[in-house]
């Protein structure tokens, strides 16, 4: 019998790694070491370790499912334990009556934005077409006033020059004639009665000619009309000499003061023009700068349309986290299983992220545990023959990992060194589930038959 517990497990796993059976003395004294290093290493000593041949069981992939970011009060449980869901099934509803409320309100609220922002766009374009028609009435009155002055300035012209003339008229009226004018007056008389001598003998002529039968009738009454015309303005131009050194009478003097009155008048009527039309043209300037400081306040308005989108879209985000929210209170499978268990009961809170059911999936799995020769056979997505014992039938198996077991699966040559012997590895494989494959039952793999 060894002297320790450490003599006989370093004794234990030299036979082991040597594949013999250990036959010493203290083969019951180590019993307990040989208990513990089966259940450290799976149920699997150190030569079973290095078979070639592992075998292993089933095992059904589980998930927990909870409520994902939300909590609440459970409203709806329509499954049970060993339940067969598909993905998407419900499993579990939570009240949403807080959520519904925000929901509306915020909806509501989205409304009424659209509403002011249609209102505001509506009122930007009339603003715009007011804007647009009462700048070109501007422009029209501009450019009528325009006129209207040019014409005034005209007229005053004309009434200016008027006024001078009945001005002057009136002077001369109410002075009376000058010399010169009556010495004019007088020359014009005698040119007139000249003309009325030189009339005379030209008809007598004609008249002698014409009762002699050598001129016509056309030329006599031409003759004739040239006298009467010539008598006429000898009348006219004595009359004119005769005021000249008599005078204008009194109704002559009113009649040129009211002359030069009226003159006056439209002189300051044209003047009264002049300015209306300045008037108008400044008015319509005014009116011009004003439709474009409106354009300007228009310009800002759109701003305000611009800000009331940005709160609208901060109100969508909310609607949409909501909604998300909303959603996420009904708790759905993730994936084809069969419910396992169910944690709480209708009426419970839960609290977001708390598992509530456990699913178990679809997707079947066993692990193997292989010495590092083994170790280097196995890839990640690789396929490998499975054999099911209990069906006697071969399957594919797709490797998902292979990692270093836990450090317990190892086996040590000494306490003191602390140096591993045999370092045993995690081979994790999936099969696709049958109907007549069952969690549990054995699996087994022959590794010779892997190749690297």
């Amino acid at each position: 019998m060894f002297n320790s517990f450490y003599e006989c497990k370093e004794r234990i796993t030299h036979e082991s790694h040597t594949s013999r059976q250990p036959h010493h003395p203290c083969h019951f004294y180590c019993l307990p070491y040989r208990r513990g290093f089966l259940l450290q290493t799976n149920g699997q000593d150190q030569v079973n370790a290095s078979r070639s041949v592992k075998g292993t069981t089933l095992n059904a992939d589980s998930i927990h499912v909870s409520f994902e970011q939300v909590g609440g009060k459970i409203l709806n449980i329509p499954v049970t334990e060993e339940t067969k869901v598909k993905k998407g099934t419900v499993l579990m509803t939570l009240d949403s009556k807080d959520v519904d409320l925000q929901i509306e309100q915020l909806r509501t609220q989205i409304a009424q934005f659209n509403t002011q922002i249609s209102q505001q766009q509506q009122s930007i374009h009339l603003g715009y077409t007011r804007a647009a028609t009462q700048e070109k009435q501007a422009q029209l009155d501009i450019a009528q006033a325009q006129v209207t002055e040019s014409k005034s300035q005209a007229a005053l012209q004309r009434a200016q020059a008027a006024e001078r003339q009945a001005t002057a008229a009136e002077q001369q009226v109410n002075n009376g004639a000058r010399d010169e004018d009556v010495q004019q007056q007088r020359i014009a008389v005698a040119s007139a009665t000249k003309n009325v001598q030189t009339a005379q003998t030209n008809y007598k002529r004609n008249k002698a000619l014409y009762d002699a039968g050598s001129a016509s009738k056309a030329a006599l009454d031409d003759a004739e009309s040239s006298l009467t015309l010539a008598t006429n303005q000898l009348s006219q131009q004595k009359e004119s000499l005769q005021k000249l050194l008599h005078g204008a009478t009194s109704e002559e003097r009113m009649q040129a003061s009211e002359q030069t009155t009226q003159a006056a008048v439209s002189v300051k009527q044209a003047e009264e023009e002049i300015r209306g039309a300045q008037l108008s043209v400044d008015r319509s300037k005014t009116q011009l700068e004003t439709i474009q400081q409106s354009r300007q306040q228009l310009a800002d308005q759109k701003l305000a349309i611009d800000l009331l989108k940005q709160q609208k879209d901060t109100q969508e985000v909310q609607l949409k986290t909501l909604l998300l929210k909303k959603e996420r209170l009904v708790l759905k499978a993730p994936q084809d299983g069969k419910v396992t268990s169910i944690s709480t009961k209708v009426g419970e809170n839960v609290a977001q992220g708390a598992p509530v059911i456990t699913l178990e999936t679809n997707d079947l799995y066993y692990d193997l545990y292989v010495n590092e020769e083994q170790a280097g056979k196995f890839k990640a997505n690789q396929e490998i023959k499975t054999h099911i014992s209990g069906l006697n039938k071969d399957l594919k198996g797709t490797v998902r990992y292979v990692t270093a077991a836990p450090q317990f699966a190892n086996v040590k040559m000494s306490r003191e060194k602390g140096e591993a012997d045999t370092a045993t590895f995690q081979v994790r494989v999936y099969v696709t589930r049958e109907a007549a494959l069952l969690p549990g039952m054995t699996v087994e793999v022959n590794t010779n038959e892997i190749s690297s």
